[in-house]
């Protein structure tokens, strides 16, 4: 959660679970995960929670959300993960114990795991965008982790999805 506090939020809670055992399939319920913006729903009896959203951000240019809560696994669902590449619980009836990453460089977090016994799965990878001024100059290495563009407005903007160095020279 948000401890301590800062603007804007680091996060946000994620949502109560529903317990019980109703033979021969699992009834247990979790809650989804929180995201950037919102927090995960909580689970009713039998249904999990969807995962919350994530922080939308235009620096690349289209809108692109970020960081959405993994969503929770059910008896009787698999919950949605939230907007911002959240990956969706597992739906514990009939069978799928194993939850869905959550989308790669977008920070969103990994589905929960059914029961009997199941698998959450892991979150998205993260993403670091930076974005300068045209007068500047901006490189990166190593080349696939780093690519660069032109925005619109004539800046310049790098983008990384793995370990890299990132130099930017003087105006």
């Amino acid at each position: 959660m948000n401890t301590p506090p800062t603007d804007p939020p680091q996060g946000n809670a994620g949502g109560n679970s529903v317990g019980g055992l109703n033979s021969p399939y699992c009834a247990n319920s979790g809650g989804g995960g929180g995201g950037a913006t919102a927090v995960g729903a909580n689970a009713s009896s039998g249904s999990a929670g969807a995962g919350g959203a994530g922080a939308p951000n235009t620096i690349l240019g289209p809108d692109t959300t970020y960081a959405g809560g993994g969503g929770g696994a059910g008896g009787n669902n698999a919950a949605s993960g939230g907007a911002g590449g959240g990956g969706a619980g597992a739906q514990t009836n009939p069978s799928s114990n194993v939850g869905t990453a959550g989308t790669a460089n977008t920070g969103g977090g990994g589905g929960g795991g059914g029961c009997a016994p199941g698998t959450g799965a892991a979150g998205g990878s993260g993403i670091v965008v930076v974005r300068v001024p045209s007068s500047f100059t901006l490189a990166g290495t190593p080349g696939p982790a780093f690519t660069g563009s032109t925005h619109p407005g004539g800046d310049k903007i790098g983008k990384f999805t793995a370990s890299g160095t990132l130099t930017i020279g003087g105006a």
